[in-house]
């Protein structure tokens, strides 16, 4: 059968076409819905409908719409080829007829360049954009900002060729360490007002007016022990400014540092001081709101005791705030008096449950055991209760337990002196006639 084109004006297959034209070949419509769609519509002719002997022509595709070489993907067959160049001409999968030089120009518009610009067209695409430029931005910023891998000299030439660095710093190596400071003068005569320290292992100390400031009035810019990145530097020193300024106030430097030269000295003295240690402790809650702070068994005893002693002098002692106490409250919520004839007294308990045991069951054996117990220190009777013999807090208890021999019964026992019956370690005595 002689293949004919059906393009628009060609003459490719016919009587009258050059006989001389040998290389032209002939292209049936593709089967792709979509594909076929496109040769359709690139072919100039009105209700133009395509049949399964439909032909176009190689005249009226680019170069670049042909397979040049052999793609076959098995290694034998590729190497039993004379040459990487095809026999046959082969259109691409995605090929379209774009050349009708036979059609009037208003049949007929010339091939278009996709414009790089043409990525950005829909949404999607330039959102992939913006987010590839603003990874490969922030990567750049991080892998500049990390100064984990420099030394305190590095770290010096960075900060001088940093643009972003608070006024009134100076700098200078002291000993391999880092001195960031700032001067001022009295009497003409120079002091260092503040300064942040950074040493060779990035270690960070801050001080402002001769006093060394705690890690946890910066604890929220350098999380760690150490200097990580450029900006908790810069940070940094823009908050030291403020505090040496007046522009932010230190609420709780001084109270820290006093804080911490009391517990330096206790650490250093033989016995313990317990004046010192109340002391610190006043210290270190004044710092604190009133509704979180945290008591320590020492003061909370002692509250017990002030309170026990007159209500009414630890009521002046809240009202005037001289001392961080416990509130009536917060004792009243902890120190709740035992109830000795409802809570030492498990009689009724006792009974109901050797009610539900069978004979085999009532023979028990006594156990003497020691638990661990919450913290707690209780005050009844005039006594506190819930301390060891030094002074401590008790965490476990030496208590009597019974527990059956054949069966799964098994309770913590009352002494017979603190129960109103005659129960013995948590089992009634036998009937005596």
């Amino acid at each position: 059968m002689v293949n004919k084109c059906c393009a628009y004006g060609c003459k490719s297959g016919y009587a009258s076409q050059d006989a001389t034209d040998v290389h032209v070949t002939f292209h049936s419509f593709p089967r792709d819905e979509e594909l076929r769609a496109k040769w359709i519509r690139a072919n100039p002719r009105k209700d133009f409908t395509p049949t399964k002997n439909s032909r176009l022509c190689s005249l009226h595709f680019a170069e670049s719409d042909f397979v040049e070489q052999h793609c076959d993907s098995n290694a034998t067959r590729r190497a039993s080829f004379d040459s990487p160049q095809l026999q046959r001409r082969y259109l691409k999968k995605d090929a379209v007829p774009s050349i009708f030089p036979a059609a009037p120009s208003y049949l007929s518009s010339p091939a278009t360049t996709l414009r790089q610009s043409a990525t950005r067209a829909s949404s999607s695409g330039r959102r992939l954009q913006d987010a590839t430029r603003l990874a490969s931005l922030e990567e750049a910023f991080t892998a500049d900002n990390n100064v984990e891998s420099l030394t305190p000299a590095d770290l010096l030439d960075k900060l001088s060729s940093e643009s972003a660095v608070p006024e009134g710093f100076l700098w200078t190596l002291l000993d391999g360490a880092l001195v960031v400071y700032r001067l001022q003068l009295n009497d003409h005569v120079p002091a260092v007002r503040a300064s942040v320290t950074v040493r060779p292992d990035l270690s960070v100390l801050v001080a402002v007016n001769g006093k060394e400031v705690p890690s946890t009035q910066y604890s929220d810019i350098l999380s760690t022990s150490s200097l990580e990145t450029m900006c908790q530097l810069l940070n940094l020193m823009a908050r030291v400014k403020a505090w040496s300024d007046g522009d932010e106030t230190l609420p709780d430097c001084l109270l820290d540092s006093a804080v911490q030269c009391l517990r330096q000295h206790i650490d250093s003295m033989d016995e313990d001081n317990e004046q010192l240690s109340f002391i610190a402790e006043q210290l270190k809650l004044l710092t604190k709101n009133k509704h979180r702070r945290h008591y320590s068994p020492q003061l909370t005893v002692l509250a017990y005791l002030l309170h026990a002693a007159s209500s009414a002098a630890y009521d002046v002692l809240l009202r005037q705030n001289v001392l961080c106490l416990p509130s009536t409250r917060t004792l009243a919520k902890i120190t709740r008096q035992v109830n000795t004839s409802t809570g030492l007294d498990n009689t009724a308990y006792l009974k109901l449950r050797l009610s539900k045991l069978n004979n085999f069951q009532r023979t028990v054996l006594l156990i003497i055991d020691e638990i661990y117990i919450a913290k707690r220190v209780e005050y009844t009777a005039g006594k506190v209760e819930g301390l060891t013999a030094d002074g401590a807090v008790a965490t476990t208890l030496l208590c009597f337990m019974v527990k059956s021999v054949v069966g799964k019964y098994d309770e913590i026992a009352v002494p017979r002196e603190r129960a109103s019956t005659d129960v013995q370690f948590g089992v009634p005595a036998p009937d005596r006639k």
